[in-house]
């Protein structure tokens, strides 16, 4: 026969025995990890009081100092840039006949604005609904209802022949070796 106390899960258990608790192995976890923390804090600390007003005061008057002497480099600097200026005799340091011969060239590369009467000329495609009947041809063309690229480039040759100074196709300005493509 089988004594009941010998069987597992009936009866009480031994008495030299205790059960596993998780909540026991985590309870020394959270201790262990709070001594950790205050051996750190006494550690940095070093026995000194870390949160002192004294500390703030350093920081303030560093901070000061910094902008003082930030304040008197900037006046030598600007004193230094009207030294150079005054040597240089004019701003960008070139003389006139350079500034002459870049004024040509920003006309020729037309990196110089424009001023004066414009002229706009707009061209759009035919309406959705249109069809092309051209004499001669037995078959409409849909692709004579649409702006091409040499549509375009006889208004721009136009526009040069007849004096324009300056030329902008869709917010781009042309200049003398400007090409107009067609990209799509």
């Amino acid at each position: 026969m089988s004594n009941s106390a010998d069987s597992p899960g009936t009866g009480p258990s031994p008495a030299g025995k205790r059960r596993f608790r998780p909540v026991r192995v985590l309870t020394a976890a959270v201790f262990a990890l709070a001594g950790l923390i205050f051996f750190t804090s006494f550690d940095t600390a070093k026995g000194t009081n870390i949160r002192t007003d004294t500390s703030l005061l350093k920081l303030s008057d560093l901070i000061q100092e910094r902008s003082h002497k930030n304040a008197t480099l900037d006046e030598s600097n600007g004193a230094l840039r009207d030294d150079v200026d005054s040597l240089a005799g004019r701003e960008d340091g070139s003389s006139e006949a350079e500034d002459a011969k870049l004024a040509a060239l920003e006309q020729h590369a037309g990196t110089k604005k424009l001023k004066g009467k414009a002229v706009t000329v707009t061209l759009n495609d035919a309406p959705p609904n249109a069809t092309a009947k051209l004499p001669g041809y037995p078959e409409p063309q849909p692709d004579y209802l649409v702006i091409h690229q040499q549509d375009l480039q006889a208004v721009v040759n136009a526009l040069w022949q007849g004096g324009a100074e300056g030329i902008k196709v869709m917010d781009q300005r042309l200049i003398s070796t400007s090409a107009v493509r067609c990209v799509g």
